[in-house]
């Protein structure tokens, strides 16, 4: 998938929320109200996996200092400003939960496998993971 793919599957992504904000929630009943809040709660439990995607690979390929810092928690905490320790957290979420490779390359489930399906499925938040771990 080229970049221009990936780019277009966020704009869209944002394209959406975008358009969820201006939706006139006033007019929607107390079980339709649930029912939205159901969807932007599985919604919220899903989006940490691209994080362990992308965080993944980016630990695999390149190292803090050729970003500019000493650590990778100081890259996220810099980048996105977060504190070192919410870092740290996403850090360790993604060493646990995000996709590996073996010494010679292969594709290897993640360390919390179960764990990371279910994330990815928006059955779990992130206290569960944090309990899990």
């Amino acid at each position: 998938m080229s970049i221009d793919e990936v780019l277009a599957a966020l704009t869209s992504l944002c394209d959406a929320y975008d358009t969820f904000d201006r939706c006139d929630l006033d007019t929607l009943t107390s079980p339709q109200l649930l029912q939205v809040l159901d969807r932007l709660q599985t919604l919220g439990c899903q989006l940490p996996t691209q994080d362990h995607r992308i965080l993944a690979r980016l630990r695999a390929e390149t190292t803090p200092a050729e970003l500019g810092a000493k650590s990778w928690r100081d890259v996220l905490a810099t980048r996105y400003r977060i504190s070192t320790a919410e870092a740290g957290r996403r850090l360790t979420d993604a060493e646990h939960l995000g996709p590996r490779q073996s010494l010679t390359g292969e594709p290897m489930a993640p360390r919390l496998a179960a764990t990371a399906t279910a994330q990815r499925l928006g059955l779990i938040t992130g206290e569960h993971v944090t309990v899990i771990r």
